[in-house]
C-alpha cells in the first residue's frame, strides 16, 4: 500500500461528505427542489434531499384525514335521518342509518389516527429541516478538516521517526474521526429515512392506499346519495299544488316500500368502510411508525459502531 494512502482516503471521504452536505443544504440548489417560502424564496438551511418525499406523504395524510372527516359527516347525517312508516296502520319513525353506528366509531378512531400520522410527518419535516442547518454543516466541515489534518500530521511524524506525543495525537485523530462520522450520520439520517420510507411506500403500499381511498370515497358518495333520497322523501309539500302533492305522495310511498333496499345499501357501504378503513390504518401506521422506527434502529446501530471506531 502506498505511503499515506489511508490519509488520502480520509481526505477524499471528508471532501465528498462535506460537499454533499453543503450542496443539499444550500438554497441555491434550485434543481434539487428546496421548498419555497410564501415570499417565493427558498428557506435557508433546508435539506433538499427528502423534502419532496415528506411533503408528498404529508399531503397524502391530510387528504385521507379529510376523507375520514367527510365520511364521519355523512354517517352522522344518515343516523339522524328518520323515515316515517305505518305498518298495520301504526305510525313509526325509523332511522335506517343507525345500522352504521358501529362503523361510525371506527371512522372516528381512524380520523384520530390520521391526525396523529399527519403530526408525525410534520415532526419529520421539522427534523429534516434541522438536519440541513448551516451550523451543522459548518461543524461537520471543521471536524472533517481536523480529522484529515491530524491524519496527515500523524503520518508525517511517523514517517520522520518522531515518537513524542504519538499516543495523544492518535487519540485526537480518533476523536476527530468519530465526531465527523457522528455528524455525518446526523446530517444524512433524516433525508435517508425520508427517501427510503417513500420508496418502500411506492413499492409495497401505494396500490393498497389508492384502492382503499377510492373505495372509501365511493362509500361516502353512496351514503350521501341515500341520505339525499331519504331527506327528499320526507320534505313537506304543503305549499305545492295538487299535482306536486300527488307526485310527492307517490315518491314517499315508493321510498317507504324501498326501506329494505336502503338498509342493504347501507350494509354494503358499512362493509366497504370497515375493510378499507383498516387497510388505510395499516398503510399509515407502517409509513409513519413502523418504517421510521426500523430505520432509526439501523441508524442507532451505525452510531454505536462509530462510538467504537
Amino acid at each position: 500500500m502506498p505511503s499515506g494512502f489511508r490519509q488520502y482516503c480520509v481526505l477524499a471521504v471528508v471532501l465528498i461528505v462535506v460537499s454533499l452536505a453543503a450542496y443539499t443544504a444550500s438554497p441555491i440548489n434550485a434543481s434539487a427542489g428546496p421548498t419555497p417560502t410564501e415570499s417565493g424564496e427558498s428557506e435557508p438551511g433546508e435539506s433538499a434531499w427528502g423534502v419532496s418525499e415528506v411533503d408528498t406523504a404529508f399531503r397524502r395524510a391530510l387528504v385521507t384525514y379529510a376523507v375520514a372527516r367527510g365520511l364521519n359527516g355523512v354517517i352522522s347525517v344518515a343516523q339522524g335521518t328518520e323515515v316515517a312508516v305505518q305498518p298495520a296502520g301504526v305510525g313509526l319513525n325509523f332511522a335506517p342509518g343507525e345500522i352504521l353506528d358501529p362503523v361510525n366509531d371506527l371512522v372516528e378512531r381512524f380520523s384520530w389516527i390520521m391526525m396523529l400520522a399527519s403530526s408525525s410527518l410534520g415532526v419529520q419535516r421539522i427534523l429534516l429541516t434541522m438536519s440541513g442547518w448551516w451550523v451543522l454543516v459548518i461543524v461537520l466541515g471543521v471536524s472533517g478538516l481536523a480529522w484529515s489534518a491530524l491524519s496527515f500530521w500523524g503520518h508525517r511524524r511517523q514517517h520522520l521517526g518522531g515518537s513524542s506525543g504519538e499516543v495523544p495525537l492518535t487519540e485526537a485523530t480518533r476523536i476527530a474521526g468519530r465526531l465527523f462520522l457522528f455528524l455525518a450520520v446526523l446530517r444524512f439520517m433524516m433525508p435517508a429515512i425520508a427517501m427510503l420510507n417513500e420508496q418502500v411506500y411506492q413499492t409495497f403500499l401505494v396500490d393498497d392506499y389508492a384502492s382503499a381511498s377510492s373505495q372509501l370515497q365511493v362509500a361516502t358518495d353512496t351514503i350521501g346519495s341515500i341520505n339525499e333520497q331519504l331527506t327528499h322523501s320526507g320534505e313537506s309539500d304543503a305549499d305545492a299544488g295538487f299535482v306536486e302533492r300527488a307526485r310527492g305522495l307517490l315518491d314517499r310511498t315508493m321510498a317507504r316500500l324501498s326501506i329494505d333496499q336502503r338498509i342493504d345499501e347501507y350494509r354494503v357501504a358499512a362493509e366497504a368502510i370497515s375493510e378499507n378503513t383498516i387497510r388505510l390504518i395499516v398503510v399509515f401506521l407502517m409509513q409513519t411508525v413502523v418504517f421510521p422506527l426500523v430505520f432509526l434502529f439501523v441508524a442507532w446501530g451505525v452510531l454505536k459502531r462509530i462510538s467504537r471506531f
